[in-house]
């Protein structure tokens, strides 16, 4: 088969993996006649009496030919154990992917009966024999039942015309596979880790078959980015918010290739290089001089490595991308003393960024990237190993139409990152980051070590947060031991728990701890919500992160939205006016407009009405740059004055009417405004929400926001689900208690911010 036929058989296959399939294995035929399908169908019968048969005679004529099911083989040779491992692999995996089919091994091709004789055969190891081939046959399953290959073998004792033994046919029935049966382990190569390994036939087929996650209802919230319809094998799809700047605005905005001769990007970095270290800007006008004629830019990076997710180096004063016409892409290291980095290390870069602008960034032309390791202070380059050096052909010179993809690659490889749907659709896929979130994480943590970052709903503080945690890891070269990452509520530490980058803990476990000695740096998310009634836990955090004797002092940055705050009690910050430097994130990305319509109104609720101590006239600023990022419009419903009961006719009836729509329990969270009304509505939903799934054949089951990655509809408080989300969220009476009726307008807001696509909040009279 054609690698287009395999791909087209392999989806057929795992569409109806039972299905007997009427195309013989290839290329694709015109469909057969009637009575070429009644012909094959009454040969398969005919085979199938023979099968049944005990004995048959020596030169005996059968009463049917080979077809598309049955094959004749005549080994008359002594070898003949050696013959069957050969083709047996190729008629067992043909048969069984198609309809099953009858290998006849001691018949000629003309339809009789030779025999194999018995002096040149044993039994017993043809018999061996043929149950290796079988149990060595790799097999790749899309079914759940993972069966092996049903394979039947029969010796037919053949007489000659005196009645005498003279030998044996070797009957072999192959019955149809579920899946995929390969007569061999494909012949397909990658290199992990620096080994060129050969792929097994599970993840052939994966890579063969690989196609953008099915994001269904998401499918209005999301663009394609990159597909892998028509990217590399080992690409994985890249989405991002429409609405949001596209992959080509995001390019033009960090990379723009307007076609005016040479620039140095970014223009702040390029300055404060520049001015930080005398003689840059000479060395790489110096390596520049020869395109002064090229279009292009050369792109630069404290360190390119961590850009890429390798560990920094230290001695390295920075790297330099150009991307140019006319010329090869070639990576610049700058350092100081060429000793300590070496040329090894622009080469790993080189090539780690190579692999990406094909694997990740989905670059299909050819691609290279030459290292040069440049010394500041001299104009020698330190690339003198005649042994590493790799001369590429013309045809990897880039051309003016190349650049622009080649950005577009470069951008995919910058701003995507894991999404948190993966572990919801069970796929991998990446998301875009904003302009700003990509602007806070590409700051110098050796200065910007203590950062409070002031988000506003929605607008994805924890997805920098654990972003930034990945930095950390390779700009210190740390463990994941040595960075803890604080939260109020477990849900939350669950989900970051899974992603195995640092040690994930409540503020109540942070303060029964000891972490003195093995912890460096420390990420601190939602920190509106933690309280202080337990113990100083910033206090603790500054000491941690302020070093350790001889030790320089260690990373504290700090996540925090005021407007979301869930008690009236003080959470243990410093004074707002002790809160600096800052960074702000002000661009909604996860809510559609309509919901984020309802979430301005509490916002400007709580700014104009202050209830609780919170920085108010900060906030107003923030309130004031606020954006929501994309037009999707979604839906946001109240409903008042509703009885318990009504209440739970109206979530249960409007939940019908998504799973009429194609929507699961995954996609649903009901939240109350604490743990006893959540108790008290299980018993009310419970049975209601259990007789409506039973008409949809789905098992009907609540549980809580720890488990917020599974299959369940979430039922829980509005603090626990804090930080976490869901397509559709009902908010049953999201307001406090009497005594705290002055985080009743936070509350409604942490509810609404929960919901992507679909909001109901319901009030009892």
């Amino acid at each position: 088969m054609s690698p287009t036929e395999a791909a087209q058989f392999l989806k057929e296959k795992e569409v109806s993996p039972s299905r007997k399939r009427n195309e013989e294995t290839g290329p694709r035929a015109k469909k057969a006649l009637l009575s070429d399908v009644q012909q094959e169908q009454n040969m398969y019968m005919s085979a199938e009496r023979f099968y049944q048969r005990d004995f048959l005679w020596f030169r005996e004529k059968l009463n049917f030919t080979e077809s598309t099911h049955i094959e004749f083989k005549n080994f008359a040779t002594k070898n003949i154990l050696k013959y069957i491992k050969e083709i047996l692999p190729n008629y067992i995996s043909a048969f069984a992917n198609t309809q099953g089919g009858f290998l006849f091994i001691g018949v000629d091709d003309n339809g009789t009966v030779i025999g194999c004789t018995k002096d040149k055969v044993n039994i017993n190891e043809l018999k061996e024999v043929i149950e290796h081939v079988k149990g060595k046959l790799p097999i790749s399953h899309f079914c759940s039942s993972l069966p092996g290959v049903n394979l039947e073998c029969k010796m037919l004792d053949v007489y000659d015309k005196d009645q005498n033994l003279y030998g044996y046919v070797c009957a072999v029935r192959i019955q149809p596979f579920c899946c995929v049966v390969f007569s061999e382990t494909p012949d397909s190569w990658t290199v992990k880790d620096n080994e060129i390994m050969r792929m097994t036939a599970n993840e052939w087929t994966g890579l063969m078959m690989a196609t953008d996650p099915e994001i269904s209802n998401l499918c209005d919230t999301f663009r394609a980015e990159l597909s892998v319809s028509c990217a590399p094998p080992l690409t994985k799809t890249v989405f991002s918010n429409k609405g949001l700047a596209c992959l080509r605005d995001l390019q033009e905005s960090l990379f723009p290739a307007n076609g005016n001769g040479l620039t140095y990007k970014p223009d702040n970095l390029s300055e404060e290089l520049f001015s930080e270290y005398p003689g840059l800007e000479d060395l790489m006008n110096e390596q520049m001089e020869e395109l002064q004629y090229s279009q292009g830019l050369l792109i630069l990076s404290r360190s390119w490595a961590v850009a890429i997710g390798l560990p920094e180096n230290q001695y390295v004063v920075c790297d330099a991308l150009l991307i140019a016409t006319g010329k090869h892409p070639t990576l610049y290291t700058v350092t100081e003393d060429c000793s300590m980095v070496g040329f090894g290390y622009s080469i790993r870069i080189a090539r780690t960024l190579k692999l990406k602008l094909v694997n990740d960034g989905g670059y299909t032309q050819k691609v290279c990237v030459i290292p040069h390791l440049l010394q500041l202070g001299t104009n020698r380059e330190q690339n003198n190993d005649s042994r590493i050096q790799v001369k590429y052909p013309l045809t990897y010179v880039l051309l003016p139409n190349d650049i622009p993809d080649l950005l577009h690659s470069l951008v995919i490889i910058l701003l995507s990152f894991r999404s948190f749907l993966s572990d919801r659709l069970g796929c991998e896929f990446f998301n875009l980051l904003t302009i700003k979130q990509y602007e806070i994480l590409t700051m110098n943590l050796h200065k910007s070590k203590k950062l409070f970052i002031y988000g506003l709903p929605g607008t994805g503080k924890t997805v920098v947060a654990l972003n930034i945690i990945e930095r950390i890891k390779n700009v210190f070269h740390c463990e994941s031991e040595e960075i803890l990452y604080i939260c109020e509520n477990q849900p939350l530490k669950a989900i970051v728990e899974k992603r195995n980058i640092c040690r994930p803990m409540t503020r109540v476990a942070f303060l029964k701890g000891n972490y003195y000695q093995s912890v460096k740096h420390i990420v601190i998310d939602e920190a509106q919500n933690f309280r202080s009634e337990d113990g100083d836990w910033y206090s603790k955090a500054q000491c941690i992160t302020q070093g350790h004797g001889h030790c320089e002092p260690g990373v504290l940055w700090i996540f925090l939205d005021y407007l979301q705050t869930s008690h009236p009690f003080p959470c243990g910050l410093p004074h707002p006016s002790e809160q600096y430097p800052q960074e702000w994130l002000t661009i909604g990305v996860r809510n559609a407009t309509h919901i984020y319509d309802t979430m301005v109104q509490e916002m400007q609720n709580i700014v104009e009405y202050p209830q609780i101590d919170i920085p108010f006239e900060r906030l107003r600023m923030l309130l004031n740059e606020a954006i929501c990022a994309h037009p999707l419009p979604g839906v946001c419903r109240v409903e008042e004055n509703l009885e318990e009961d009504e209440i739970a006719t109206y979530v249960v009836d409007t939940c019908r009417q998504y799973f009429r729509s194609g929507y699961s329990g995954k996609d649903i969270a009901i939240l109350c405004s604490t743990t006893k009304e959540m108790d008290r509505y299980h018993c009310i939903l419970q049975p209601k929400m259990r007789a409506m799934m039973r008409n949809f054949r789905l098992d009907a089951y609540f549980t809580t926001a720890d488990n917020v990655l599974g299959q369940g509809i979430v039922l829980d408080s509005v603090r626990r689900f804090s930080g976490l989300e869901r397509n559709i969220v009902f908010g049953i009476n999201p307001v406090p208690v009497p005594t705290q009726e002055e985080i009743s307008e936070n509350l409604k807001l942490c509810v609404a911010s929960r919901a992507n696509l679909q909001l109901h909040l319901l009030y009892e009279r």
